[in-house]
């Protein structure tokens, strides 16, 4: 059995890490799936919090307290979210470099589309200095980086939720220690 909060995390962000790729292979990763891979992280981050509280519990016969309970699940979660931000930027970075440049692409095209209409105006230079600006933070928002930094912030807070709820689900239930 796993022993401590790090060891919970990197098998979860192993497991986690398959599904991504077999995503990727299967060719499932534009449309649909896109928004189960969200589903699954917070799954995989509701088991992961579950079995480093369980794991603590069962270092400490089960005599643990709310405080304790809780300041594993945060670990365990905060481990799984930095290891997951870590293999999300890799994974958009090297994997699948072209999946933002798909998802950026129908924004671009629209953006253009706008700034043509407004070709007419009188102050050229704001257009274009406009269009710059939102070019830039259209690439800046679809980017493997920021992917990354939202992916841990949503991850760590979704795990001290969940650190919180099985605290207390397991100071009320005793029965999750064996």
């Amino acid at each position: 059995m796993l022993k401590n909060p790090f060891q919970v995390a990197i098998t979860f962000a192993v497991v986690a890490l398959v599904i991504k790729v077999a995503v990727f292979y299967m060719d499932l990763q534009h449309g649909a799936m896109e928004d189960y891979i969200r589903y699954i992280y917070m799954l995989i981050m509701l088991v992961t919090v579950f079995f480093g509280i369980r794991s603590n519990k069962i270092m400490f016969d089960g005599t643990t307290t709310f405080g304790q309970d809780f300041k594993t699940g945060a670990r365990t979660a905060s481990f799984f979210a930095i290891i997951m931000a870590i293999i999300t930027y890799i994974y958009y970075a090297k994997i699948d470099p072209g999946f933002f440049a798909i998802k950026q692409q129908p924004l671009l095209d629209e953006l253009f589309k706008t700034a043509q209409t407004k070709v007419g105006s009188d102050d050229k230079e704001i257009l274009l200095k406009d269009l710059s600006n939102q070019i830039l933070g259209i690439k800046t928002y679809l980017s493997p980086y920021f992917q990354a930094m939202w992916t841990m912030f949503g991850l760590v807070f979704l795990g001290l939720f969940n650190s919180a709820v099985f605290a207390f689900l397991m100071k009320k239930y005793p029965g999750f220690k064996k």
